[in-house]
């Protein structure tokens, strides 16, 4: 019998079952998940191959003319397989006689969506059976999914190398499983004699009560892939799918990137989240993300805390569980200050990249793209081995450095976005106006001027480029896709939705950066370089203009320039919004005399600094790049200087930020700073001069040289070989806690005392070169002042 249902798509897989294809999706409905199974089955891709190069007949395989041409405009076949295998065979076959394949990579299950413009929710009608729906037809649908999401952490004993425990946080509830000899009477807790049955009893758990979204901390790379080998190693069949499947736990060899299928579930790592939205902390440590946006942390942290851990787990049975769970609350509270989840969704919703793939911006732009390239009559290039060509960077000028006030910030909104809109940017583009120029498509080195055209053509030429190339505005895909995200943009921003309007902008961002990749089949050099100089060329010009109406520019990076104007303090703002307007007026003129172009460029006056500093580079009289502060709005800002790297010590940060409140208020910083220095010498200030820094690989690995935060790490773990305890710093990507005493770098670990410390690295390293690096404009050095001081005593 057959049923209609709406739901949202959990997760997709294809697999060959008895020698042909199925597509699986796992969709969550208002009740229940359910698997569905589409109707008519087949895995497909293109080829350039001649139809008369393919036998007559070959079973389960059709070879079909499409109508669809490559990107050296050159007919292209269809190639439709009914098994991945027989797939694998026609690829090999075709390029044997060295023929193309293209799109042979895209995945059935993701093709048969993006055909039919699925994101993630959808309607879907099946012949029922259980819980499984076949010979099934799916269409883009508008359920709204009620997730029941579940905050999973585990405790494991370091020294033997077992399961301890694993806390699950939901909405509604909080339960500790944990390996114990004797049951306590401890609140929500099961206890189990052995690893082995409390993993069975999780298994079963899992199915009883079905959770959408499994949310963590590492959670893939240390939780389920510990769960993972314990089960492997104990015989336990990991089904902790949603209708009892296994799950697979994988990762990719030497990049430490950790990925998990788990049929009709999904599993989303907080720290993986975080930076593809664009979150930035100094330390992703759950300890410091969570004090940072909840002010809360771990009951236990520091490096030694795996042996207090067991020692709870021995002897404080409640307070062990409190600390399994308290990890589960802090991701939970996480996910919902910054609606993470909501985000992934949206990002999903727009793009209909699985909902566990928390990167993928490859994946999301051939989502989009794919589709429109179809329908335009076109199939994607075909992957080529060839050397990578890097784009050069974003426009970045060498500062006027010094102390400043009414310093004047203009932004380009969303410049890279607005540079595809506006000169037709476009991978079909730049390939069909090469065809017509009689260029090799294939060659993707092109060795033309380096420069671009700036002949007057009219509004059916190609849209000139950078490295030689040109864009034919007929064809051009990708500008109408941006056109179409910064107007739901603008659409979101009118109603308050942040998040969609936030997730635009990360996928509109994100544009310049694949084809700039070459991970994705579109990538090529000319493509990227065109955005980037063309970014450049607009800088420039707008300097040039700005400088023209009697303005100085201190600074620029990327889409930004640092101004400043001759004027009293109380016509900035309205001389800003003029000085803008007319830049935007120009750069509108510039557009239609160039090639006819309509401007979608938009400079903005974004932020005014009453007081602004910029540095030199240290040592040298040349401005520096990427680092500054100021206060706007009665705030003080940061960017790229001590105060706002992780590299530095608190005591650094504070004492930076102290001093620039005194100057940027035209006050004497000699008092401050003499009190800071003798505070620092009779040990005021000892809890602020750790260092923090995290190794990039293991300790092993470090041979020609060896940074300080290494030689702590490899004093603690030739500490504890000595004395036979685990290691604690062999794997990498650990933050490694230091400071300095007379004798050199010494480890610090929680709970260590600070002795003999030597105050006068730290007068040296961290206070002298932030304060001479703005005292010279007042005729001051750190040196005189503390010279004076001395004079004094």
């Amino acid at each position: 019998m057959f049923e209609e249902q709406t739901g949202y798509i959990m997760s997709r897989h294809s697999k060959d079952v008895q020698g042909g294809l199925e597509i699986t999706f796992y969709i969550k409905t208002e009740s229940e998940t359910v698997r569905v199974i589409p109707e008519r089955q087949s895995s497909s891709f293109f080829t350039n191959a001649p139809l008369d190069y393919f036998p007559n007949e070959i079973r389960d395989v059709e070879v079909l003319e499409c109508g669809l041409r490559d990107f050296n405009n050159d007919a292209t076949l269809m190639v439709r397989s009914r098994s991945l295998l027989l797939q694998q065979q026609m690829i090999a076959f075709i390029q044997k006689g060295e023929y193309l394949v293209y799109e042979e990579d895209v995945k059935p299950h993701d093709r048969y969506l993006m055909e039919r413009n699925i994101r993630g929710a959808v309607r879907f009608i099946g012949k029922r059976d259980g819980n499984t729906f076949t010979e099934a037809k799916l269409i883009s649908g508008d359920f709204t999914p009620d997730w029941k999401v579940w905050s999973l952490d585990i405790e494991t004993s370091v020294s033997r190398n077992e399961l301890l425990s694993v806390g699950i946080v939901s909405q509604n509830n909080k339960i500790a499983f944990v390996v114990s000899d004797t049951v306590q009477d401890v609140p929500n807790t099961y206890f189990f004699p052995d690893e082995q049955r409390l993993l069975l009893a999780l298994i079963k758990f899992f199915k009883r009560h079905n959770p959408d979204i499994i949310i963590g901390w590492n959670v893939i790379g240390f939780d389920l892939l510990f769960l993972d080998k314990r089960c492997k190693l104990l015989g336990i069949k990991p089904a902790f799918g949603a209708l009892g499947e296994a799950w697979s736990i994988r990762s990719v060899e030497g990049k430490g990137k950790y990925f998990a299928t788990i049929p009709g579930r999904v599993v989303l790592d907080g720290i993986t989240l975080l930076k593809v939205g664009g979150f930035h902390f100094d330390s992703y440590s759950l300890n410091s993300v969570s004090k940072s946006l909840l002010d809360d942390g771990k009951l236990i942290h520091g490096g030694d805390r795996w042996q207090e851990i067991e020692r709870l787990h021995s002897e404080e049975m409640d307070k062990f569980v409190a600390y399994n769970l308290q990890d589960c609350e802090l991701v939970k509270r996480i996910f919902e200050k910054l609606d993470l989840i909501e985000l992934q969704k949206t990002r999903i919703d727009l793009t209909g990249i699985p909902l566990e793939q928390t990167g993928g911006s490859v994946a999301a732009f051939e989502n989009l793209y794919l589709p429109r390239l179809h329908k335009a009559g076109w199939v994607a290039p075909a992957w080529r081995d060839e050397p990578f060509v890097p784009s050069p960077g974003g426009f970045v000028m060498s500062s006027v450095p010094g102390l400043y006030k009414n310093v004047l910030v203009f932004d380009f909104k969303s410049l890279y976005p607005s540079i595809i809109r506006t000169f037709y940017i476009d991978p079909l583009a730049r390939a069909v106006a090469s065809h017509l120029a009689g260029k090799d498509l294939s060659n993707v080195n092109s060795d033309v001027d380096q420069e671009g055209v700036e002949d007057h053509v009219d509004d059916d030429c190609p849209v000139p480029g950078y490295l030689g190339a040109s864009y034919d505005r007929s064809v051009a895909i990708l500008p109408a896709l941006v056109s179409e995200l910064a107007q739901a943009r603008e659409n979101a921003k009118r109603d308050g939705n942040e998040i969609l309007s936030y997730a635009i902008k990360i996928i509109m961002n994100s544009f310049y950066g694949v084809l700039g990749s070459n991970v994705c089949r579109f990538y090529h050099a000319e493509l990227a370089s065109s955005i980037t100089m063309r970014g450049h060329e607009l800088l420039n010009r707008s300097k040039k203009w700005m400088e023209e109406k009697g303005a100085k520019v201190i600074y620029g990076d990327t889409d930004s320039l640092f101004v400043t104007l001759s004027c009293p303090d109380e016509e900035v703002h309205e001389r800003g919004n003029e000085l803008c307007g007319l830049i935007n007026e120009g750069l509108k003129d510039w557009c239609k005399e160039f090639a006819g172009l309509e401007s979608y460029l938009e400079l903005e006056f974004e932020t005014l600094y009453t007081r602004f500093y910029m540095p030199t580079i240290r040592g040298q009289e040349e401005g520096s790049k990427k680092r500054y502060a100021g206060i706007t709005n009665g705030e003080m800002v940061f960017k790229g200087l001590e105060a706002a790297r992780s590299d530095w010590t608190p005591l650094a940060k504070r004492f930076q930020k102290e001093l620039f409140e005194l100057v940027f208020h035209d006050q004497d910083p000699r008092e401050y700073i003499q009190t800071f220095v003798s505070d620092l010498t009779t040990g005021k200030l000892d809890a602020e001069i750790i260092y923090t820094k995290q190794l990039s690989r293991p300790i092993s690995q470090y041979s020609k040289t060896i940074p300080p935060h290494v030689r702590a790490a490899m004093m603690i773990d030739s500490k504890r070989e000595e004395l036979n305890q685990p290691l604690e710093y062999n794997q990498g990507r650990k933050f490694v806690s230091f400071y300095y005493q007379h004798s050199g770098v010494t480890p610090f670990e929680s709970g260590d005392a600070i002795s003999n410390v030597d105050y006068d690295h730290y007068i040296e390293k961290q206070i002298t070169p932030i304060a001479d690096s703005v005292l010279p404009f007042f005729g001051l050095s750190v040196t005189k002042i503390l010279t004076k001081q001395i004079e004094l005593l």
